[in-house]
């Protein structure tokens, strides 16, 4: 394709420029316009060079420099608020503390055993090794059925109450199995 210089060639298209390719037929426009831009792209990073290649790598590792920077800036306010958060629990678990050595301070050891004692006796049935424990079980007697119409002598009889079995008599009953 020779022509003189300053005249453009006889197909139309001017010098130092490739002739468009020719599509297919069946092509669609979506396609066409995909590899239209595919072709821009290239040529635009042909066009920046290695220089251009150079600098947009060095700007990527800038930003990527920048974001690992602000992520680990935010993961330590969060440990910081951790750190203020187990501080603040930990004084309270201290004050706490306090409280409870002033009043263990302030009990008298002898007086909570003793306590302890008579409540494990009393309520549980505890005692010491080697101690005999007695479960008495004391029946107190029925209360006589009231009639309908009581007699003024049944009054009399019920208005002074029956004499009460001495405790050692119980206890002697009880042990005899009586």
């Amino acid at each position: 394709m020779t022509t003189r210089a300053g005249t453009p060639p006889v197909d139309g298209t001017p010098r130092g420029y490739a002739r468009p390719r020719a599509t297919r037929a069946g092509a669609t426009p979506a396609v066409r316009e995909r590899g239209a831009t595919l072709e821009r792209w290239l040529l635009w990073i042909v066009a920046i060079g290695r220089r251009g290649i150079v600098v947009g790598l060095a700007l990527a590792v800038l930003v990527a420099f920048a974001a690992g920077t602000i992520e680990q800036r935010w993961k330590e306010g969060q440990l910081r608020d951790q750190v203020a958060a187990q501080q603040a629990s930990l004084q309270a678990a201290e004050a706490r503390n306090a409280q409870l050595r002033g009043q263990l301070a302030e009990s008298d050891p002898e007086a909570y055993r003793a306590w302890v004692e008579a409540t494990a006796r009393r309520q549980l049935n505890l005692g010491y090794s080697g101690e005999t424990i007695f479960l008495v079980n004391w029946h107190d007697a029925p209360a006589p059925a009231a009639s309908a119409a009581p007699t003024p002598a049944a009054q009399t009889v019920a208005a002074s109450p029956p004499p009460a079995e001495a405790h050692w008599r119980k206890w002697l009953r009880l042990i005899a199995g009586e």
